[in-house]
C-alpha cells in the first residue's frame, strides 16, 4: 500500500490529474496573462485619454541598450482601448470560472478514486481478517475515517496546485521583467521569503493549536474528575484542595503554551515587516536611476508596476497553498505508514487463504459428498469454546445432530463444519475440496451457517431479512433456483388462508414466500405484530387507507358481535376518551415531529395559551402536585433504578429528587413563587397532569364536570390552531386515515381499555381474524417487513427493541431465504420445550433432500424426534461417537505406517 499520499493519488488518477494539470497551464495560465495585461492597459490609458491614438496588449521589453519590442499591439483610441479591456478581464472572469469549475470536477473524481482505492484495500482485509484480528480491524475503521477526512485536499489538488504555483512564479517573474529586468531579483527574493514565511508560521500555528487541544482536553478530564469528586468534597471539606490541584495542572500546561506562542509571534513578526518591507522594495527598485554618463535606465510606468504587483500576489497565494499542502502532506504520511502497516498485517494473518483469482474452486462447491474434518483443532475468541484433534466426517446431503452442553465445543465443531471459523490445526473438506480455498461468498449461499443472533443492518425489516441474498432471486425454499415455486398466502390464525392474492392488501410472491419462512422459524408473530404497529401513507397507498377506513365499521360490529365492545373505546370528538392521557383528550390526534410530543407538549406556547384561555392551568398545576405526591408515595420504598418505577411512574427516576424538593417546597399550588423559577415548576407540573391517565392510573383526580372543560379545551385547540402548526398533529378523523398513528389504532378507531383483564390479546386475536377474513392480513405482514430497524437496538427493554429469540429468528431466516444445500444451526433457542420438536421438525421437513447439521438445545436428544442420519456428541473439547440408526459418521483412520 502507498504511504505517499501524492504518490497514491497520481497513481490512481493519472489521467485525471494530468487533465486537470494541462487545463490549469495550458489555458489557466494564459487567461491570468490576459487579464493582467488588460489590467495593465486600463491604468495606462487613464493619465492619456486625450491620445489620439494608443496600443492594446503591447509587449515590450526594457534594456539597457533601448526597448525591444515583442509585440506590437493593436492600436485604437482610448475609449476603444477601455471597452476592449473591459470586455477583455470580463471574458477572463467567465472564463476562468468556468475553467475552475472544471479543473476542480476532475480534482474531485481523482479524490474519489484515490479515496476509493485505500477504502476497497482497507474494505479486502478486513472480509479476509481472521476471528482474531478483530482489534486490529476496529482500529483500522477508524484509522482509514481519520486520514480520509484529512487528506481530502491534498488527494484533489495536491498534483494541481504545486503545478500551478510554479508556472505562477514564472508568470510573476515574466511580468516583473517586462515592467523591468531590474524586479526580477525582488520578484524572486519576495516569493522565496514569503514561502519560508508561511512554511514557518504554519508549522509553528500547527504545534500551537495541538498543544491547545491537549490542554483543553486535559482541562477537561479534570473538570470531569472534579464532578465525580465532589461528594467526597463536600463531606471533607476539600474546596480549596480542588482548586489548588486545578491550578497547578493550568499553571504546568500553561508555560508549554507560552513557549510555544512566543515561538509563533517571533514567526509572524518577520512575515508582518515583510509585508511592509517588499512593496517598498519594488517601489524602489523602480525608481531607481543609473548615475553613469551613457547608462540610461528608463522608468517603470506605473501601469507596468501593477500588473507585476497583480501576477506577484497570484503567485504568492499560491506559494502559500502549496505549503499548506506540502506540510498536510508531512503530517499524513506517518499516518498511512501506520495504515499500511495494519492492513499488510491482517493480509497476512489471512493469508493462508487464497486470493479469488488463484482460487482452484471458484465454481460452485459440490452439492454432496463427505463433509470431513481431519485432525482439526479450533478456537472460537467470542464464546472461548475450542476443538482438540477432531476427526469426523458426515455425508451430504443428511440430516445430522451435534449433541453437548455450553462450553463443549459443539458449536466450535458446527462453525468449522460451516467453514466460518479456520481450523489452527488440520483442514476441513467437502467432497474432497478444502473449505478454506472455495469463494467465501458461494459457500456461505450453499452452506448457511445460523450461529446465533443476527447482526442487524439499518433499513427495513425486510432488508434484514434478505442479507446476503442475491436480490434477482426470491427467497424460497426450492431445491433448485430454476424450478417453479409453490407459494401459499399467509394463513389465518385457525390455519385457514386468507385472501391476500388481489385486493388493496395484495402481497408480491416474494414477500408470500418471505411470511413462510417467518412462519417457519417462529418469526410470523414478530413481524404481524410490527405490522400492526406501522404506519400506513394514504399518498403512496391510497387504495390499503380508503380499505382500512371502510373496515372500522365492520370491526366494530365483530367486537360487538363477540361480546368485546367494551374493550375498545372508539375516538368520539364528543366523548372524553378514558384509556387517553389528558393531554391525548386536548389534541385529540397523533403529534407529527417534536412540536407537541408528550414530553414538550406543557411548554409550548400554543398550549399554554390554550389552557390559559380555558382557565385550566391552576387545576392543571394542581392534579400534577396530587399526581407528584401519590407517585412519590406509592414508589417510596423502591429504589430509583427498579423496573416497576420507569414502567409506572409519570416521571422517570432522574427526576425523583426534584419532585420531592417541590413538594417540600410547595404544599400546595397557591404556593408557587414567583418569577422564572416559579414558572418553570409550574410547566413540570402541567407536563406531569398532562401525561395523566385516569384509567391507568387511578388516582380518582378526573371527574365527569372536569371532563366537559377538557372536551372544551380540544375544540379550541382544534379551532385556534395556527397554519404554521397544522401539519404538527393529526387529528382523528372517522372519515380517512390518521398516517401518524399506527395501523391497529387506525383498524380500531380507539385505544384498547385498560380496565379489562387480558383485554389486548383477546382485540388483537379478534383483529387478526377479521383481518383475514377481510383479505388484508398480507397486508399487516408488508408493513411488517417494511417496518425500520434500528441496528443499535435500544436496548432490550426499549419500545421497538429486537428481542435475543427474534434475533436468531432473523438469522435463521437469512440462511434459509439464500436456498442453501446445507444448513448449520447452531443455536436453535425456542420459547419452550415443546416447541423446540415441533420447530425442528418443520425445519426437517422443509430441507427434505438437503443437508441440516443441528446443535440441539440442551445437548440431549428430544425423544419426539425422528430419528437422525448421525449423531455426534462432544463433550469438553472432543468428539465422541454416537450410535445411529444410518450411520453417516465414522472416524478418519490414519494410514498405517508401511
Amino acid at each position: 500500500m502507498e504511504t505517499d499520499p501524492l504518490v497514491l493519488t497520481w497513481r490512481k488518477a493519472r489521467t485525471l490529474h494530468a487533465t486537470a494539470t494541462a487545463l490549469a497551464l495550458g489555458l489557466g495560465a494564459p487567461l491570468c496573462a490576459l487579464a493582467l495585461l488588460c489590467l495593465r492597459d486600463l491604468i495606462a490609458v487613464m493619465p492619456r485619454d486625450e491620445a489620439a491614438s494608443v496600443s492594446f496588449l503591447r509587449l515590450a521589453l526594457a534594456l539597457p541598450t533601448g526597448e525591444r519590442v515583442l509585440v506590437p499591439g493593436i492600436p485604437m483610441a482610448p475609449i476603444d482601448l477601455e471597452l476592449a479591456a473591459f470586455s477583455g478581464l470580463a471574458a477572463c472572469a467567465v472564463a476562468l470560472a468556468g475553467l475552475g469549475w472544471l479543473v476542480a470536477a476532475l480534482c474531485f473524481r481523482a479524490q474519489n478514486r484515490a479515496a476509493d482505492a485505500v477504502r476497497e484495500r482497507v474494505i479486502a482485509a478486513i472480509l479476509k481478517a481472521p476471528s482474531s484480528g478483530r482489534e486490529e480491524v476496529r482500529g483500522l475503521a477508524r484509522q482509514v475515517g481519520l486520514i480520509l477526512g484529512r487528506a481530502e485536499r491534498l488527494l484533489s489538488a495536491g498534483i494541481v496546485v504545486p503545478a500551478m504555483t510554479l508556472v505562477g512564479v514564472l508568470l510573476a517573474l515574466a511580468f516583473a521583467g517586462l515592467a523591468a529586468p531590474r524586479l526580477i531579483p525582488p520578484a524572486a527574493v519576495g516569493l522565496a521569503a514569503t514561502g519560508l514565511a508561511d512554511i514557518l508560521i504554519l508549522r509553528r500555528s500547527r504545534a500551537r493549536q495541538e498543544l491547545r487541544e491537549r490542554m483543553g482536553a486535559r482541562i477537561e478530564a479534570g473538570l470531569t474528575d472534579l464532578v465525580r469528586r465532589m461528594p467526597a468534597v463536600r463531606i471533607h471539606g476539600a474546596a480549596s484542595l480542588e482548586v489548588a490541584r486545578i491550578k497547578a495542572r493550568v499553571s504546568a500546561n500553561r508555560a508549554t503554551i507560552a513557549r510555544a506562542e512566543a515561538r509563533l509571534a517571533y514567526a509572524r513578526a518577520p512575515a508582518l515587516a515583510l509585508a511592509a518591507i517588499l512593496p517598498a522594495l519594488a517601489v524602489g527598485t523602480a525608481l531607481w536611476r543609473s548615475s553613469s554618463p551613457g547608462h540610461m535606465v528608463a522608468p517603470v510606468e506605473p501601469a507596468d508596476l501593477a500588473a507585476a504587483a497583480g501576477a506577484f500576489g497570484i503567485a504568492a497565494w499560491l506559494v502559500g497553498a502549496s505549503a499548506r499542502l506540502w506540510l498536510k502532506r508531512q503530517a499524513l504520511r506517518p499516518r498511512l505508514r501506520d495504515l499500511a502497516r495494519t492492513v499488510d498485517a491482517l493480509e497476512g494473518r489471512g493469508a493462508g487463504r487464497a486470493e479469488p483469482a488463484a482460487r482452484k474452486a471458484l465454481h460452485p462447491p459440490p452439492r454432496s459428498g463427505v463433509l470431513a474434518a481431519r485432525d482439526v483443532g479450533a478456537f472460537d475468541p467470542v464464546t472461548g469454546e475450542r476443538l482438540s484433534r477432531v476427526d469426523v466426517a458426515v455425508t451430504m446431503p443428511g440430516h445430522v445432530a451435534i449433541t453437548g452442553g455450553r462450553g463443549s465445543g459443539a458449536r466450535v465443531l458446527a462453525a468449522v463444519l460451516a467453514g466460518q471459523i479456520e481450523p489452527t490445526a488440520g483442514t476441513v473438506t467437502y467432497d474432497g475440496e478444502d473449505l478454506a480455498g472455495l469463494d467465501p461468498a458461494e459457500r456461505a449461499r450453499r452452506i448457511a451457517f445460523a450461529g446465533g443472533e443476527a447482526v442487524l443492518i439499518g433499513g427495513s425489516l425486510r432488508q434484514n431479512l434478505l442479507y446476503g441474498t442475491d436480490p434477482a432471486k426470491a427467497p424460497s425454499l426450492e431445491r433448485e433456483p430454476g424450478e417453479a415455486r409453490e407459494t401459499t398466502p399467509p394463513r389465518g390464525p385457525e390455519g385457514t388462508p386468507g385472501r391476500a392474492a388481489a385486493g388493496p392488501g395484495a402481497t408480491s410472491p416474494d414477500d408470500i414466500a418471505l411470511v413462510g419462512l417467518c412462519r417457519l422459524t417462529g418469526l410470523d408473530a414478530f413481524v404481524y405484530a410490527r405490522g400492526l404497529e406501522g404506519r400506513l401513507d394514504p399518498r403512496t397507498d391510497s387504495d390499503l387507507a380508503a380499505a382500512v377506513v371502510a373496515a372500522r365499521r365492520g370491526m366494530q360490529a365483530a367486537l360487538q358481535a363477540e361480546g368485546a365492545g367494551r374493550l375498545v373505546e372508539p375516538f368520539d370528538p364528543e366523548r372524553y376518551n378514558n384509556q387517553a392521557s389528558v393531554g391525548e383528550n386536548i389534541l385529540f390526534g397523533t403529534p407529527v415531529g417534536n412540536a407537541f410530543a408528550p414530553a414538550r407538549l406543557a411548554r409550548h406556547p400554543y398550549m399554554r395559551a390554550v389552557l390559559e384561555a380555558e382557565d385550566l392551568v391552576r387545576p392543571l398545576t394542581e392534579i400534577g402536585l396530587a399526581v407528584a405526591r401519590m407517585t412519590l408515595e406509592i414508589f417510596s420504598e423502591l429504589p430509583d433504578d427498579h423496573p416497576l418505577f420507569d414502567a409506572y411512574s409519570l416521571f422517570p427516576a432522574a427526576e425523583r429528587g426534584y419532585f420531592e424538593d417541590l413538594l417540600v417546597r410547595l404544599p400546595a399550588s397557591g404556593a408557587l413563587r414567583r418569577g422564572p423559577g416559579g414558572q418553570r415548576d409550574r410547566t413540570r407540573l402541567v407536563g406531569l397532569a398532562l401525561r395523566y391517565n385516569e384509567t391507568r392510573h387511578r388516582f380518582g383526580l378526573i371527574d365527569p364536570p372536569f371532563e366537559e372543560r377538557l372536551l372544551q379545551a380540544r375544540r379550541s385547540f382544534a379551532r385556534m390552531l395556527p397554519p404554521h402548526l397544522a401539519g404538527a398533529v393529526e387529528f382523528h378523523d372517522p372519515a380517512r386515515i390518521n398516517p401518524a398513528a399506527s395501523l391497529e389504532e387506525n383498524l380500531l378507531f380507539g385505544r384498547v381499555s385498560l380496565g379489562e383483564a387480558n383485554a389486548e390479546p383477546r382485540v388483537r386475536a379478534l383483529l387478526r381474524r377479521f383481518l383475514a377474513d377481510e383479505g388484508l392480513e398480507s397486508a399487516v405482514y408488508r408493513l411488517g417487513l417494511d417496518s425500520p430497524v434500528d441496528p443499535a437496538g435500544g436496548g432490550a427493554l426499549s419500545e421497538g427493541a429486537i428481542s435475543g429469540r427474534d434475533r436468531i429468528a432473523i438469522e435463521l431466516v437469512r440462511c434459509l431465504a439464500r436456498g442453501p444445500d446445507i444448513l448449520v444451526l447452531a443455536v436453535l433457542e425456542p420459547r419452550a420445550a415443546e416447541e423446540a420438536e415441533a420447530r425442528l421438525a418443520a425445519l426437517r421437513r422443509a430441507l427434505a433432500g438437503r443437508g441440516l447439521i443441528v446443535c440441539l438445545p440442551g445437548g440431549e436428544m428430544p425423544g419426539g424426534l425422528a430419528p437422525f442420519d448421525a449423531v455426534i456428541a462432544v463433550e469438553n473439547s472432543t468428539v465422541q461417537r454416537r450410535e445411529a440408526p444410518a450411520p453417516a459418521v465414522a472416524p478418519v483412520t490414519e494410514p498405517e505406517p508401511a
